[in-house]
């Protein structure tokens, strides 16, 4: 009779955790929503998420090795799933990384892009292509929006007229690469 209270209490425990499959999905989401706030708060914030999301880790593997040498295997598995994300992340962070910070900055552009344009509205026109500089923010390597009318910015060479137009400004001084926006925009990183 002792033995039959033991597995229904054993069979009691050996529950789906939920938590750590919520964070599994949740911090690749906040880090993407970090990215596309202001860059203080991103600068800020990562390393935070990041703290969080590597201790989280370790308890769930701490939970789910208890839960294993328990036999509590439902538990054991769920504990893992967290751990062997946070791990596939880590190994491919080359990888994520950039594609979190651009999908996050991209987000960011598209809620602000009605006042881009209408600063766009406001530049004078000279006959030249028109060209504008949003610096969002950076360490080492800036991160900006560029309206370029001309769309040479990401050409492998530009024109000297671009090169006369683009000089005193952070583009002109430390080079950039990024991507298409569309509609003459491009997000980019600037070397300085």
């Amino acid at each position: 009779m002792g033995s039959g209270n033991a597995a229904t209490t054993s069979v009691g425990n050996d529950r789906f955790a939920m938590w750590p499959i919520a964070l599994t999905c949740c911090f690749p989401v906040i880090l993407i929503l970090l990215w596309s706030g202001p860059f203080e708060v991103s600068f800020l914030g990562v390393p935070v998420l990041f703290l969080a999301w590597v201790g989280s880790a370790l308890l769930a593997l701490g939970l789910a090795l208890f839960s294993a040498r328990a036999r509590d295997w439902r538990r054991a598995i769920s504990m893992s799933v967290l751990p062997l994300a946070t791990l596939v992340v880590v190994t491919n962070a080359g990888v994520i990384w950039p594609l979190a910070m651009e999908i996050g900055e991209r987000i960011h552009f598209q809620a602000v892009r009605r006042l881009y344009l209408e600063d766009v509205a406001k530049l004078p026109s000279s006959g030249e292509p028109r060209f504008a500089l949003w610096q969002w923010g950076g360490f080492g390597i800036g991160h900006a929006v560029v309206y370029d009318e001309s769309d040479e910015i990401l050409l492998p060479e530009q024109s000297s007229a671009w090169k006369n137009r683009v000089a005193n400004t952070e583009v002109g001084s430390c080079g950039a690469w990024g991507s298409p926006l569309g509609g003459h925009f491009y997000l980019v990183r600037t070397g300085c």
